[in-house]
């Protein structure tokens, strides 16, 4: 008798933990506002920021895509803060690296002073096609390259949801 009731216990504990835990990475993917003292950048829902020191700042979704696709994430977010090349190099290499640019520009007279490039583009890697988003922003000698990727095929889902990320993104 007293093996089932510490087993019905065990049972209800393994439930109520199973439940805070699916509830806890369900919010992981929640839009919140992520800062720090160099930045702030909202990341909308459908995106987890995992906590690493690999990147400044990272937002990927929560799935990966199929076939050709499967070791891509079906969007991402990657943040580099650059201290040994300048903004224009680094403008260039974004313009080298993507494949096809749909559009470019150099934001004038930012509210800060920064100097800032915006571009949009297609690129395939390992035959999967994506669309890629850059902002490239200037501020004390320090170039913050934010880059983001989505897989074609779910540019419907994602696109709008990158370019919010993109546009909240501010170098403080």
């Amino acid at each position: 008798m007293e093996i089932l009731i510490i087993g019905g216990f065990v049972v209800a504990l393994m439930i109520v933990v199973s439940t805070r835990i699916k509830k806890s990475a369900a919010e992981a993917y929640e839009a919140e506002i992520v800062e720090t003292e160099k930045f702030k950048i909202y990341k909308p829902d459908g995106f987890i920021h995992p906590l690493n020191d690999d990147f400044p700042f990272e937002a990927n979704s929560k799935e990966y895509g199929k076939n050709e696709a499967s070791k891509f994430r079906q969007a991402r977010t990657v943040l580099h803060i650059i201290n040994n090349l300048d903004f224009k190099n680094v403008c260039e290499n974004a313009k080298k690296t993507t494949g096809k640019i749909n559009s470019k520009r150099y934001v004038e007279n930012s509210p800060a002073g920064q100097r800032i490039f915006l571009l949009e583009g297609e690129s395939v890697e390992d035959t999967v096609k994506t669309l890629v988003f850059w902002k490239v922003i200037e501020d004390n000698g320090k170039i913050y390259e934010l880059r983001a990727a989505v897989i074609e095929s779910y540019s419907e889902e994602f696109t709008e949801k990158i370019k919010l990320m993109l546009e909240s993104f501010t170098v403080k």
